[in-house]
């Protein structure tokens, strides 16, 4: 990819000095806001509480026998599903809560595994650590019926640890709605034999790629024993498996598999049943630890390894990130850990557990023949590379270490939390200890790397934290038999205003007049909100602090700043008779994050009434056709609101560029800022500044339109540090070619090995169309909006039947004139043709490189008192003139018509500015491509 390019073009002046004319005086005038009564910070919670999180008869909690996790389908959002474990006295099952928002939601046998399998004469021993462990749907369950189950089975007298999937009993598309299971369709994936019965690990997941990842302890029998967790070519224990349960052929099939030590299972694997992710990390290694072995023999199923006793993990769906629990040895020295799971990662057991060394006792057999006596766990010399957990606690309480918040025997992994009721808490991590000091625990990340805890409240054997369908709150297993949430047993510090007239931001709410110190701004390109005709304001409360400008990144925006953004709708859609104040929200800048809050205009419109801390989803009254209406959690915009998204999402300057009418006079909407005063430095050049282009502006590329809608809608997510699992970028500054957009990998090909992000003159197959519908995955942008955007998908499915198939990168425009991109005067600095002109400049304004005559020819004259540069304008570049009196300091000139715009056509254009008192003066253009 070309960096933005300058091609240097001489020009003589004349000697005529010429005034620059006055500027007119800005309409803007900075002023103070008293009026504004919104708290720095919300309300801070003095503690937490956990109370029954299911309700039932007499106000009581749902009860269930040893239940063991929660899980539920995609899209679900009110049914529960609930495994019970298994007793001395009941079977191992599933139980389903359904009507889970009403008053009194029930509970139904949705499989009953145990009782199924006792009768074929293989039953689910509960005994140690065995039962029915985990079990997750398909991500298509609704269409396929698809779950799996990962339980405890006992074959011929002994003991093996199962995968297995099941078929709900339905049709397909509606089987979210099925009643139970069919326990007869188990088909066996992995049936694993275990010669202990501790350490079976047990979490099944879907990640975001739609592969299943399984955890498996080492096989238990304390210190690894079974010798497992150090080896990838050796037998399953101790890892983190991810399996392609939907068998594309594009995956590979499992390396062969067996185990002598059991009678009815000569190997673990069901052939056919799976296949391995082509990208798993250890595919092909023939070396680990310092040891050297066939690639045949690795267990490529494995994602991650050494581990002693993974007891839950949760993939973080906006992020992709996997957090786990591992529990420590049973020792004095012992130590609990959460681990940060990556591909190919090696958490170190059983030479480390947490950040140190673990050593055995000489009695136990050396693991490896060179280890030495007296310490048989010596780490190897070479090959071992362990990554240190982001948290760890000891056993006792004895004051060293974490102990003031957590100590114990067992943890229980959690899960980041992404609800609606507890603002304070997005994004932290949410753990359990089960046996010890019961603490209830929030990692935070404080700074990369850097995670700090607190103890939020205690609760006896949290074995499983889920979410809750219907909010997104954590759900907390107890095997003491009730599923628990957290609440806040109290708060401190001052709430929000209860009414839109009590914020103090407008002096009159039926005009929507704002109080002096708020000012009226608009933005390039609206994000999609549901037909919604949105109007914003922007408040800084003094007239001393100032935002930090930036031309292509975030710009830094002082504490205590307010951004309100209000929501008009037509009831009948496109009838602006019928047009009624629905919402108005508010955002405000704290010293390290935002806030935001969202206000219900009334019936009667006289007012607007703040909404819970949850949010609310209701139906627009008397809307034709019949829409709902999203009000966003606290939490929901504090998703959005990123810091590497910016905070305020339209304060930068690709948003802000454009004109506004202040007072009387309609000025550049950056200009009028910087004379005002709001910026730390006064920001000139605003023609020169780039800015995005609607949908709808048809003198604007496709492809520029194409990035403007991206950067707008999904850059608070899809770039580096973002909250999301895409390996594509949003941002406007990363160059088309280089932004994974045109034939990009997808994290889920949603069953479909062909797609990409956009491939050139194929829809069908382009993720961002699937995305954007919905059309078989979860639908963009995902939070807030329930009506399709069917502008902008016209828009990108014209991009990529009628822009794409004509676009050339630099190796298809080399292969196009020169066979191929190391072909004889391919080089971007090569000049075949003689002209002067190089290929990487014939490559961005379009001319032939091997026909002299075609080059591309800029004129400079002089007409009157003014410079003419006229010049071709290639279609989807920028052009930008910058000028220089001595060839050495260039600088962009600052005229009118000379700013970083992408026409949707190659033109003529001319961009004249006054002449001055130089002797000389020089231009050059950079040349930008997207």
């Amino acid at each position: 990819m070309l960096s933005p390019m300058i091609r240097p073009i001489l020009g003589l002046l004349a000697t005529l000095a010429l005034a620059t004319p006055t500027g007119v005086e800005a309409q803007l005038v900075r002023q103070q806001n008293t009026t504004l009564t919104l708290p720095a910070e919300l309300p801070v919670a003095t503690g937490y509480t956990t109370v029954n999180a299911i309700p039932f008869q007499a106000g009581g909690g749902m009860a269930f026998l040893s239940p063991i996790c929660t899980a539920f389908p995609p899209g679900e959002t009110n049914r529960l599903y609930v495994a019970e474990r298994g007793s001395a006295t009941n079977q191992p099952r599933v139980q389903v809560v359904n009507s889970l928002s009403a008053p009194t939601p029930s509970q139904a046998v949705f499989l009953n595994l145990g009782v199924y399998l006792a009768g074929l004469g293989t039953p689910v021993p509960v005994d140690g650590e065995n039962g029915l462990l985990s079990f997750a749907f398909h991500p298509n369950y609704n269409q396929n019926g698809y779950f799996y189950c990962y339980f405890s089975i006992t074959i011929a007298g002994q003991l093996h640890q199962r995968v297995a999937r099941f078929q709900a009993t339905g049709t397909p598309g509606s089987y979210n709605a099925a009643a139970s299971a069919n326990p007869a369709t188990m088909t066996p994936l992995l049936t694993i034999r275990d010669e202990a019965t501790n350490h079976n690990g047990g979490t099944l997941h879907f990640g975001p790629d739609g592969y299943l990842y399984l955890s498996l302890g080492d096989e238990g029998g304390g210190g690894d024993f079974y010798n497992n967790a150090r080896f990838i070519n050796k037998d399953f224990w101790g890892q983190m498996l991810r399996l392609d349960v939907d068998n594309d052929p594009a995956n590979l099939v499992p390396n062969a598999h067996a185990q002598a030590n059991s009678t009815s299972h000569p190997s673990a694997i069901h052939a056919g049943t799976y296949r391995v992710p082509a990208d798993n990390p250890f595919i092909g290694a023939t070396t680990w630890h310092g040891r050297t072995f066939a690639a045949g023999t690795v267990r490529t199923e494995i994602f991650a390894t050494g581990f002693r006793n993974p007891f839950r993990f949760s993939i973080d769906a906006p992020t992709g990130r996997i957090f786990l629990g591992d529990v420590g040895q049973g020792s004095a020295v012992s130590y609990e850990e959460i681990d940060l799971v990556i591909k190919g990662g090696d958490y170190g057991w059983s030479w480390r557990e947490g950040m140190h060394p673990f050593y055995q006792s000489a009695t136990v057999p050396p693991r490896f023949p060179d280890n030495t006596a007296g310490n048989t766990n010596a780490e190897p010399v070479s090959g071992f590379n362990p990554i240190n957990p982001i948290f760890e606690y000891d056993r006792t309480n004895d004051g060293v270490g974490s102990d003031s918040i957590v100590y114990g025997v067992s943890v229980c992994g959690g899960v980041i939390y992404r609800g609606n009721q507890l603002t304070e808490l997005v994004g932290a991590y949410l753990f359990a200890e089960i046996y010890g000091n019961n603490a209830i625990v929030a990692l935070r990340e404080t700074s990369p790397g850097v995670w700090a805890a607190q103890r939020l409240t205690t609760r006896s054997q949290i074995v499983h934290i889920g979410t809750d369908p219907r909010n997104g709150e954590p759900l907390l297993c107890s095997l003491l038999n009730q599923i628990y949430k957290l609440q806040r047993s109290g708060t401190t510090g001052t709430p929000p205003p209860a009414t839109l007239s009590a914020t103090g931001v407008f002096t009159d709410l039926a005009t929507l007049t704002p109080n002096a110190g708020v000012v009226a701004y608009e933005t390039n390109v609206a994000f999609w909100s549901d037909y919604a005709i949105k109007s914003r304001w922007f408040a800084i409360r003094n007239l001393t602090d100032t935002v930090a400008f930036s031309p292509d990144g975030n710009w830094t925006l002082p504490t205590g700043m307010v951004w309100v953004k209000h929501f008009d709708i037509d009831t009948t859609r496109g009838n602006p008779a019928t047009r009624r104040k629905l919402e108005t929200r508010l955002l405000v800048k704290t010293a390290t994050d935002v806030y935001g809050l969202s206000y219900k205009w009334r019936a009667d419109q006289t007012n607007a009434d703040l909404v819970a801390e949850e949010g609310l989803t209701e139906a627009v009254p008397s809307s034709v056709p019949a829409q709902t209406w999203r009000y966003p959690s606290r939490g929901e915009c504090r998703t959005c609101h990123t810091a590497v998204g910016g905070f305020a999402l339209t304060f930068n300057t690709r948003q802000m560029n454009r004109a506004h009418l202040f007072g009387a006079q309609t000025q550049n909407q950056i200009s009028a800022l910087s004379g005002a005063g709001y910026f730390t430095t006064p920001v000139t050049g605003a023609n020169t500044l780039p800015a995005f282009a609607p949908a709808g502006d048809a003198t604007a590329s496709l492809e520029w339109r194409v990035r403007s809608y991206l950067a707008v809608n999904c850059v608070q997510c899809h770039q580096p540090g973002g909250a999301s699992t895409g390996y594509w970028d949003a941002r406007a500054t990363t160059p088309t070619d280089l932004a994974n957009l045109i034939n990009g990998p997808l994290v889920n090909d949603g069953g479909d090995s062909a797609n990409r992000w956009c491939i050139a003159g194929d829809t069908a197959h382009s993720m961002i169309l699937k995305r954007l519908a919905g059309t078989g995955v979860q639908r963009m942008p995902p939070l807030t909006t329930s009506e399709r955007d069917l502008v902008a998908e016209t828009l990108i499915a014209d991009w990529i039947n009628q822009g794409l198939p004509a676009r050339l990168s630099v190796a298809q425009w080399q292969t196009l004139h020169f066979g191929s991109p190391g072909a004889t005067n391919a080089a971007l600095t090569a000049d075949p043709d003689k002209d002067g002109q190089r290929n990487d400049l014939e490559f961005m304004t379009g001319s032939d490189p091997l026909n002299a005559v075609a080059l591309w020819a800029p004129s400079l004259q002089t007409a009157g008192s003014n410079y003419q540069l006229t010049f071709p304008h290639t279609a989807n570049r920028a052009f930008l003139i910058e000028t220089s009196t001595d060839l050495q300091a260039w600088s962009l000139w600052d005229v009118p018509g000379n700013s970083p715009d992408y026409p949707a056509t190659t033109q003529s254009r001319t961009v004249t500015g006054p002449m001055d008192a130089s002797a000389a003066r020089f231009f050059r253009f950079r040349i930008l491509e997207q």
